[in-house]
C-alpha cells in the first residue's frame, strides 16, 4: 500500500512539473510572436534589443536616444506598452515618436513580447537613458528672475 502512495505521489508531482514546463514553452512562443513584429514595422531602426540579437539601425534625430529595450518589462506591463505604441500613454511627458501604424493582434503580440525582456542590468541603463533624455529636453533651473526671487526671499 505504501509504494501504490509513493508511485501515486511521484505521478502527481511529474505530471505538475511536465504542467510547468508547458507553461514557460507557451510563455517563449510569446517571445517568439513578437520578435518579427518588431523587425516588420522597422522598431530597430531607432531601439535595439541586445538580449536578442537585435542592433538599431540609426540614432534620432531629435537628440534624444531611443534605449535598448533588452528590460523594458521589468517596470512595463503589456497594457502600458501597448498605450504608449498607440500614443495614449507618456513616459516623462512625451508620447512616443512614432504611433504603432499594425494591427491591433500585431500590437498585442509586439507589447506581449516586449513585457516578456526582463533583462535587469539594461533596465537599469534604461531608465539612466530616459533620465538623461529628460534632462536634456529640461529648461534652466531658475530664469535670472526666478533667482533674484530666491535670493530676496519671495
Amino acid at each position: 500500500m505504501k509504494r501504490i502512495g509513493t508511485a501515486l505521489a511521484v505521478s502527481v508531482c511529474l505530471a505538475a512539473l511536465y504542467g510547468v514546463a508547458l507553461c514557460d514553452e507557451a510563455d517563449a512562443s510569446k517571445v517568439a510572436d513578437g520578435k518579427p513584429v518588431f523587425v516588420k514595422y522597422k522598431c530597430g531602426s531607432c531601439h535595439s534589443i541586445e538580449v536578442q540579437g537585435i542592433k538599431k539601425k540609426a540614432v534620432a534625430a531629435t537628440g534624444s536616444q531611443a534605449p535598448d529595450l533588452s528590460g523594458v518589462g521589468v517596470e512595463r506591463t503589456s497594457e502600458w506598452l501597448a498605450s504608449f505604441l498607440s500614443k495614449k500613454e507618456k513616459l516623462d511627458g512625451k508620447l512616443h515618436m512614432k504611433k504603432f501604424s499594425g494591427t491591433p493582434a500585431e500590437l498585442k503580440k509586439l507589447s506581449g513580447w516586449l513585457a516578456t525582456l526582463k533583462d535587469e542590468a539594461a533596465a537599469k541603463n534604461m531608465k539612466a537613458v530616459e533620465a538623461k533624455n529628460a534632462a536634456s529636453k529640461a529648461p534652466e533651473a531658475a530664469t535670472p528672475v526666478e533667482k533674484s526671487e530666491t535670493k530676496s526671499g519671495k
